[in-house]
């Protein structure tokens, strides 16, 4: 029996998906103020999404739709690099000063660069687990 063809897993992962989704957007939401952050909500975000692959044997959705996100996490660190080097000369160097004058928005900018690095990380782990898995189904064909 191929692991593949379990139904323990498949309901498993079909039960976990939601609740490890859920789990990558709080650390995500709470990367501006504790350890965590963009980076590591996006491998989780992206991990479920190759398990999930590999197992049930198709695609969730096609490279394209995850290349746009990994684009839109690069626009949106280059965005911000250039606006902050704009307004402060530093580019992310100055962030506190910049967002300590008012309370309410204080963290607003570094949920922007957690939600940049987000979909990097995401869209990335994705697509390199994708390539690797290409990658072995050509070397059984030779």
């Amino acid at each position: 029996m191929d692991i593949r063809d379990s139904t323990i897993l498949h309901v498993t992962l079909s039960k976990l998906f939601p609740f490890v989704v859920m789990f990558s957007f709080y650390v995500f939401s709470y990367g501006a103020n504790y350890p965590g952050g963009g980076f590591q909500a996006g491998v989780m975000f992206g991990t479920i999404i190759v398990v999930i692959e590999m197992v049930f044997e198709q695609r969730v959705y096609g490279d394209h739709l995850y290349s746009i996100i990994e684009f839109f996490g690069v626009l949106i660190l280059a965005v911000g690099l250039v606006a902050g080097f704009l307004m402060t000369g530093y580019g992310f160097g100055d962030l506190y000063r910049l967002v300590s004058r008012v309370h309410v928005f204080s963290n607003v900018l570094f949920w922007i660069l957690n939600l940049a690095i987000y979909l990097e990380v995401a869209g990335s782990i994705i697509l390199i687990f994708r390539n690797f898995l290409e990658w072995g189904d050509e070397d059984t064909d030779l």
